[in-house]
């Protein structure tokens, strides 16, 4: 069975979001302890909806880009 791409789910974990949208998990984890409309909760779990995250960065780009990875560092 083939995995479901992430652009194609309405849903994300924490997980999924920060490999879809290139992300820091460090930061996005950091980000997520403030209350946001994106969020939403399975008993304990945080989950995210994509398409309203997708609305938010579209909206605040330069939340996104604080949030971008880093460039990998180049070998010597």
């Amino acid at each position: 069975m083939k995995p479901i791409p992430l652009a194609t789910k309405d849903i994300l974990t924490p997980e999924e979001a920060t490999r879809h949208f290139g992300l820091s998990k460090r930061k996005f984890y950091r980000w997520l302890e403030e209350p946001h409309g994106f969020v939403a909760y399975f008993r304990t779990r945080k989950i995210i909806l994509r398409a309203e995250l997708e609305r938010y960065f579209l909206r605040h780009p330069d939340e996104r880009e604080a949030m971008a990875n880093g460039k990998p560092r180049k070998k010597t």
